[in-house]
């Protein structure tokens, strides 16, 4: 007579496997309780360092931040000297702070203002802003602080040269329109009109809201008329 198979409800076999995953689970505790407990205990520390380190962050950003507008207020008030030392302070004490570009910045101007200017000081603190801060105004105004560096340390027509390449690097910001005129109105100026030409066209092409657009309109519509008259 054949052996009757036993037949299992569908409840108890998941029963089972709750029963023996439990159980597997237990014996693998007891196998390797010390690289459970490790393992824990590591992540643990890992949790308490990032939220440390956030913390710290917060708090670093906190007194870089009242020590920047120290010396933003001695900048606002003229107080060259005073504004240089606490705008170093930012980067001596809180260099990894969000401000230290801001202050790399201030840095740079306040050396190319002096009535003798550090120019390379300038350049220094200005090449370092560029790669420190993180919004492209902000870095714009860094490459127009190495701009005016190049003007003090090799002429009018390097500082120019170095506005062109603003211009391309910066192509959508709306300072290109005031650089754009900056750079026709000195070449209207020389008499190199053809140069002067080129860049009056891209304010009256692309900016027609610019506060120069009409000026730049009216230029070129005068080295129109002076071509046509030779």
């Amino acid at each position: 007579m054949a052996k009757k198979i036993k037949r299992h409800k569908h409840h108890e076999i998941k029963e089972d496997k709750f029963v023996t995953n439990a159980l597997l689970l237990s014996e693998f505790v007891q196998n390797h309780w010390k690289k459970v407990a490790l393992g824990a205990a590591a992540l643990i520390v890992v949790i308490i360092v990032v939220v440390a380190m956030t913390s710290r962050s917060g708090k670093v950003n906190i007194l870089a931040l009242r020590q920047f507008d120290i010396a933003l207020a001695f900048y606002e008030d003229d107080q060259m000297v005073k504004a240089e030392e606490a705008f170093s302070e930012v980067l001596d004490n809180y260099g990894s702070s969000k401000y230290s570009g801001l202050s790399y910045l201030y840095l740079g101007k306040i050396n190319i203002e002096k009535s003798e200017p550090d120019v390379e000081m300038a350049e220094t603190y200005f090449d370092k802003a560029k790669s420190r801060v993180h919004d492209t105004l902000l870095k714009e105004t860094a490459w127009i602080g190495l701009a005016e560096c190049t003007r003090l340390a090799e002429g009018d027509d390097a500082y120019y040269e170095y506005l062109k390449h603003i211009i391309k690097k910066f192509s959508n910001s709306y300072n290109v329109s005031q650089i754009s005129f900056k750079i026709a109105e000195h070449y209207f100026a020389v008499d190199k009109y053809e140069e002067a030409k080129e860049y009056y066209t891209l304010i009256v092409k692309k900016f027609k809201n610019s506060s120069d657009y009409y000026k730049s309109k009216q230029q070129l519509e005068y080295i129109e008329q002076l071509q046509q008259d030779k």
